[in-house]
């Protein structure tokens, strides 16, 4: 319904921006990164907008790039348990890509230390939006990777490579086991993957298919 709101900014907190518009004044809801690039009072102001509707409360929240607005959106869309509130206490745990890097790499420590977020919402985060990270990474890059036909054998795996690692730190993380109890559960999650000839798509994939056997 809103795409943004265009005025005069006429009220700042690090919660909360108000900006007047056509006569009318728009209260908004923002992160600590929104409110650290305000203009002054009295100044133009463009804010990308998001609104929430709930039975009883229509609630604007506002955004200083469309990128804080699209995490928002992925969190709130995404992550079960999720809600605005939260979403917006995580995006001023932060700058942006510092917090979708912890997610990529299942650094559920970074996480949990933002107010308003416990363990089981970090771990959701890191498995339910980490592997949509990836992949947005990699269709960026013009890199997404095939997947492999379900008679074609996948590549065995001969050391350990990057997302074996990475796999490896997130389980042990995840699961707070040693990492010589993750490294053994990514090694069945990966001949797993290679008795149905398939390669994970991300490397959420191989984290997910490989916590079950690290508890």
């Amino acid at each position: 319904m809103f795409h943004h709101v265009r005025g005069a900014l006429i009220r700042k907190f690090p919660n909360e921006a108000v900006v007047e518009a056509g006569g009318v004044g728009y209260q908004l809801l923002i992160p600590l990164g929104t409110y650290q690039a305000l203009p002054a009072l009295g100044q133009p102001v463009t804010l990308f907008a998001h609104l929430h509707v709930t039975d009883d409360a229509l609630t604007l929240f506002g955004f200083a790039t469309e990128a804080e607005r699209v995490f928002f959106r992925q969190l709130t869309g995404t992550v079960k348990g999720v809600g605005p509130r939260v979403a917006l206490a995580i995006l001023s745990g932060g700058r942006i890509e510092h917090l979708q890097q912890a997610i990529r790499l299942g650094d559920v420590a970074t996480l949990k230390a933002i107010k308003g977020v416990g363990e089981a919402t970090a771990k959701r985060i890191v498995l339910e939006l980490g592997k949509i990270l990836v992949r947005q990474d990699e269709a960026a890059a013009g890199k997404m990777p095939a997947r492999a036909p379900a008679s074609a054998p996948a590549e065995p795996l001969m050391a350990l490579d990057e997302w074996t690692e990475l796999a490896v730190k997130a389980v042990a993380k995840l699961n707070e086991v040693p990492n010589d109890v993750a490294l053994k559960a990514v090694q069945r999650a990966w001949d797993d993957l290679r008795a149905q000839g398939r390669k994970p798509a991300a490397v959420q994939d191989l984290i997910g298919r490989a916590l079950p056997y690290a508890e």
